[in-house]
């Protein structure tokens, strides 16, 4: 069988059974998500290691596959005969090539259909600060931004420029300016984005990702600047986006970075994805807005104080972890069982 004809058998089962995820690795048949759960596809061939080879060659271009043969793992896009989009992920394990495509929604939703918490949607009339978007790995933290920032495009006059690894989402002008730039393509990392940025005519910066070194400092100089900053983050939780953000500052820029942080930050949304009883997903959320205690909290470093924070201030628009389980049980969207196992003080939900 060719590697054009197994790519599109495998992507074409995966298409029928709504998949949201495709991996491929050597010694397994293929395996995709649905609805949250792994899914082995018996009846496609097991894969071997040659046959990886050949499916790079067919999703990756040539430049994609000459940083895999350099750095031992790149992420593109990869589009499948007009009918889907795909986020793949070359990468190597145990010394063998494997691949993980993630499908790109076709269209952008609205916050209203993703479920996202109207006190995040609030910060969108800011005109500077920071918000951070977090969750694990799968949590739809993208689609989220992409939500925002259309919200943006549709509704108010701002420029806004994006910095994404790689581009997922594609925006078309509406009332907003957007200009869409790819690290490794259109500019050679985030930190000489960010910094260009600068001294830019820039209203809203989009950052994808939070690994490198020196993109904590710039984000924050960016909020204090005047620009709405929307940074998407890898953490668990909001008190773990946070630490992780001050954590990731220079040792000797903490105490700067913590005071602040604490100055320009706006909001934080952490995420999970749950199946839903009637299938398909929802949206768990945990949300932190800003009082004069969060500051505080975050000016001193005292960060175990915001999850009490949380559960005691709904009147501010914020959202505990678990608050938002007990409320996807009452709405009859998700079981208690797999509510107890997202939660964070699990014997509330015997």
């Amino acid at each position: 069988m060719s590697g054009t004809l197994l790519i599109n058998n495998i992507l074409n089962a995966a298409a029928e059974r709504r998949a949201s995820d495709v991996h491929l690795a050597a010694g397994t048949n293929p395996v995709i998500r649905v609805e949250g759960r792994l899914v082995t596809l018996t009846e496609q061939q097991v894969l071997k290691p040659d046959t990886l080879l050949v499916l790079a060659e067919i999703l990756l271009s040539k430049s994609d596959l000459e940083v895999l043969n350099q750095k031992r793992e790149v992420v593109t896009i990869y589009s499948w005969a007009n009918r889907a989009r795909y986020r793949v992920k070359a990468f190597y394990q145990k010394g063998y090539l494997a691949l993980s495509l993630r499908i790109i929604p076709p269209y952008i939703l609205s916050p209203k259909d993703l479920n996202i918490p109207l006190s995040i949607v609030q910060m969108l009339n800011c005109d500077q600060g920071l918000l951070i978007i977090t969750g694990p790995y799968a949590s739809g933290r993208t689609t989220t931004a992409a939500s925002l920032l259309e919200t943006i495009n549709q509704n108010i006059g701002w420029h806004i420029q994006t910095l994404e690894q790689p581009i997922e989402y594609l925006f078309v002008n509406n009332h907003a300016v957007v200009e869409q730039r790819e690290v490794g393509r259109d500019v050679p990392d985030f930190v000489t984005g960010l910094k260009d940025m600068r001294d830019d005519d820039v209203d809203v910066v989009y950052v994808s990702s939070f690994f490198e070194d020196g993109v904590g400092e710039l984000v924050l100089e960016l909020a204090e600047s005047g620009k709405l900053v929307i940074l998407v983050m890898d953490a668990d939780s909001v008190i773990s986006a946070i630490d992780r953000f001050i954590s990731h500052l220079p040792l000797e820029k903490r105490l700067w970075g913590q005071d602040l942080l604490a100055e320009v930050l706006i909001g934080v949304l952490s995420q999970r994805l749950l199946p839903r009883l009637t299938g398909g997903l929802t949206l768990a959320a945990e949300v932190l807005t800003m009082t004069s205690a969060v500051r505080s909290s975050i000016r001193d470093n005292n960060l175990r104080q915001l999850e009490s924070i949380m559960q005691t201030s709904k009147e501010e628009g914020m959202i505990s972890l678990d608050k938002s389980l007990q409320q996807l049980i009452r709405v009859g969207e998700i079981s208690p069982e797999e509510a107890k196992k997202n939660a964070i003080n699990k014997e509330e939900f015997k």
